[in-house]
């Protein structure tokens, strides 16, 4: 099981994405503890399509933050965004036809949030607040 706790470093400084990232860190805590309790095989993918939802409505989420600051790698950002979704995605049809365990998934999840909101969110929070400021 992935034992993490929130911490500092995954903060990004934007109020609603910190707390939206919170949101997603305990999913993937959720979907992680159901391997330890050998939960069921459709208990574990309604928890899988939840994740995929959240990170849609997530997803989009930043994209108006985009949208609403003019962020100049908004594309860029968008395009991720839709590949973190289609691998994840494929990730879990293979889980659903026994090709892979669990955990691959797990381990997926968990470094798609580290790396993506420790540097990809990160730069645009920073930016919203550079245009906050009137930067």
């Amino acid at each position: 099981m992935i034992s993490i706790d929130w911490d500092k470093k995954f903060e990004v400084g934007h109020e609603r994405i910190d707390f939206e990232h919170r949101v997603f860190l305990d999913l993937i805590r959720t979907i992680s503890a159901e391997v330890d309790n050998g939960s069921g095989k459709e208990r574990i993918l309604r928890l899988l399509a939840e994740m995929a939802k959240y990170a849609e409505f997530h997803f989009l989420s930043e994209e108006n933050e985009m949208l609403n600051v003019d962020y100049p790698d908004y594309e860029a950002h968008k395009q991720e965004h839709i590949r973190l979704l289609a691998k994840f995605s494929d990730l879990v049809t293979e889980f659903r036809m026994d090709v892979i365990p669990l955990e691959k998934i797990v381990e997926y999840i968990f470094s798609w949030f580290a790396l993506h909101t420790t540097q990809v969110d990160k730069r645009l929070a920073d930016y919203i607040r550079i245009k906050e400021a009137g930067g």
